[in-house]
């Protein structure tokens, strides 16, 4: 894999990241009612629902790519397509966080995870995500298992790492910071980041 490529996927696994949903959220509704280390439990429960979600993907697209080379050019058009849908999805998005305080009786470590862990794994949107964009950067004249333990290991580490900042927002900024995220303006700048993506994908070798 060439250093450009694995670039281009560390920044768009970073957007990814970075972009409000109902982990992100749940993560900082942990931090904010249960403190840092309760909300470490569940940030660990959402990495491994990632980690379960992509390697499934990985599995699925080798298993194409040895198949057939039409297929993986007929996931790249796709997973291009999907980046622009990803970009649409989150221009035409408010913004808005649910951020709720619960404040009843603690739960445990194990509860918190579990809970994370569930949410990962309902969201179907992961799944299709990774295998949308893994074949964007895998070099089919090289070995495969690498390249995608690199792939996957990139996303692991930005799922632990912008999923805990949420959560340390929610613990240190308590409400206070979190609604100067509504309005908008974030959901268009990553929108218009993942059109990027996509235009740099669509015209890449």
């Amino acid at each position: 894999m060439e250093l450009s490529s694995y670039l281009i996927y560390l920044s768009v696994s970073i957007v990814a990241s970075v972009s409000i949903g109902p982990s992100a959220v749940l993560a900082a509704s942990n931090g904010l009612n249960f403190g840092r280390r309760k909300a470490l439990s569940g940030v660990l429960g959402h990495v491994t629902a990632i980690f379960i979600l992509a390697i499934l993907s990985a599995a699925g697209i080798g298993s194409i790519f040895l198949a057939s080379e039409w297929a993986y050019q007929l996931i790249r058009v796709l997973g291009c397509l999907y980046l622009i849908h990803i970009g649409i999805s989150m221009w035409r998005s408010k913004g808005n966080w649910s951020l709720i305080q619960e404040n009843t009786n603690t739960p445990s470590s194990k509860h918190l995870y579990k809970k994370s862990l569930l949410l990962g794994l309902s969201n179907p949107k992961a799944l299709v995500f990774f295998t949308a964009l893994f074949p964007q950067f895998l070099n089919l004249k090289a070995a495969l298992l690498p390249q995608l333990t690199l792939l996957i290991s990139t996303s692991l580490v930005n799922a632990f790492l912008f999923t805990f900042l949420y959560a340390l927002i929610g613990y240190n900024f308590k409400a206070r910071l979190l609604p100067l995220l509504n309005g908008g303006r974030l959901g268009r700048i990553m929108g218009s980041m993942f059109f990027g993506f996509a235009a740099m994908l669509a015209v890449s070798k």
